[in-house]
């Protein structure tokens, strides 16, 4: 299961879906993450509307819970996949209705290369053909 940086970010602040994030990852057998899902949660964190602290810190509890709860750090997928499968995530859902960015974009080809599900606080990945962890 790829653990997207939304479900990392809803758990260290205790958001409305952090239990269902939670309970999803203490039940996956290998859950992992990507270095950019790292770097938009420890951003995210450190908002004045979060923690409101410096990104160093920010990191570095990002890296404690994800050691903390076995979610490993896995690469990105090899260059010339991510970067298809991050362009076709881009031309098929960055329309009207799904509004992926380019994080999402590229945590949508880290699920899609590896063959995983995605665990999301974001209403946007089941709106695409990935499996989505209810």
């Amino acid at each position: 299961m790829f653990v997207d940086a939304a479900a990392i970010v809803a758990m260290l602040s205790h958001e409305a879906e952090a239990q269902r994030c939670a309970q999803a990852v203490m039940e996956a057998s290998a859950p992992f993450t990507s270095a950019i899902a790292v770097w938009e949660a420890a951003m995210a964190l450190s908002r004045s509307e979060k923690l409101a602290i410096p990104v160093d810190v920010s990191l570095k509890i990002v890296s404690r819970f994800l050691e903390e709860r076995a979610i490993a750090l896995r690469e990105l997928p090899p260059a010339s996949d991510a970067t298809s499968l991050s362009a076709e995530a881009a031309s098929r859902f960055r329309n009207n209705a799904i509004r992926l960015n380019l994080a999402d974009c590229f945590h949508y080809a880290c699920a899609r290369y590896y063959g995983v599900p995605m665990l999301s606080t974001a209403d946007e990945f089941r709106l695409t053909d990935l499996e989505t962890v209810p």
